[in-house]
């Protein structure tokens, strides 16, 4: 019996060891950000979105090229020859920018179109974005992560946005029990459902990579966490998806990374394929 509660006394002790060194950290980095002159992350995100709702009416202009950037989403219109730009960032070497703008190239045309609505999602880079027929035109937008100007702080989203193209609307869509927060992930369209693939996460000072398998359910507008049947592959981003016939869908290569010991990481990036077959069973 005695061993029992040192064990527990053990446990109980490792427990407020940790809690009391993760609070030690959080107050370390905002005495850094304090120096840095940098803003908490979620009070930076918070003043973007309301910057754009006030904006008081939807707007779409002639404009220039988007200005250089990187891990945006590039998405070809389901019906009509135009493409659709959203989100990315760019660091200019000394600072790190964020975007949310959604620029529409006429591809016969030749020309830039700017829309600016008063309900937008919030800036982000590598995320994820599908186009679809349906409902006149539909945008869907999943997940993405956003960085501080001196990439001291990210933050991962979690959130699912559907732009109405014939309307020039963006809805958020509150569905429960979809991906954690993530980027790096895949998302794909196949048979009236959005799947979304891997991703990973990182708040600085732990990291994690994904391998679970979510559907959305663009009827219904219900996520559920599927276990696809067959080999799985292990943990990763940055891959490649692309949907096949009869609603499996195909995954190539990506990146991960694991900690061998304090401070020291090893990458992996995997040229392994695979084939998902999408059964609907809940796990």
């Amino acid at each position: 019996m005695g061993k029992k509660k040192d064990k527990g006394k053990k446990g109980k002790g490792i427990e407020k060891t940790t809690i009391k060194t993760e609070k030690k950290a959080n107050k370390k980095f905002k005495k850094e950000l304090v120096e840095k002159g940098e803003e908490d992350i979620e009070q930076l995100i918070a003043e973007y979105i309301e910057q754009d709702k006030n904006r008081l009416q939807t707007t779409e202009e002639i404009t220039q090229p988007p200005t250089p950037r990187f891990n945006l989403s590039i998405t070809p219109h389901p019906d009509a020859d135009e493409l659709f730009f959203f989100g990315g960032e760019y660091f200019n070497g000394n600072k790190t920018f964020v975007y949310n703008d959604l620029y529409v190239y006429k591809i016969k045309k030749d020309e830039w179109r700017l829309v600016k609505t008063p309900v937008t999602p919030p800036p982000r880079c590598s995320h994820q974005a599908v186009a679809l027929s349906q409902g006149g035109g539909q945008l869907w937008v999943f997940g993405g992560e956003f960085a501080s100007p001196t990439q001291s702080q990210f933050h991962h989203y979690k959130d699912l946005w559907v732009y109405h193209i014939a309307k020039k609307q963006w809805e958020k869509i509150n569905a429960h029990g979809g991906p954690s927060s993530r980027s790096g992930h895949r998302m794909v369209a196949t048979a009236k459902q959005l799947i979304v693939f891997g991703g990973f996460h990182d708040n600085i000072r732990n990291y994690k990579y994904f391998n679970d398998v979510y559907v959305f359910n663009l009827d219904t507008y219900v996520w559920t966490r599927v276990e696809p049947s067959g080999p799985h592959p292990s943990p990763r981003s940055g891959h490649q998806m692309a949907p096949l016939m009869g609603g499996s869908v195909l995954v190539y290569g990506g990146y991960s990374k694991e900690p061998v010991k304090r401070d020291v990481d090893k990458g992996t990036t995997h040229s392994d394929m695979f084939v998902l077959g999408i059964d609907q069973k809940k796990e």
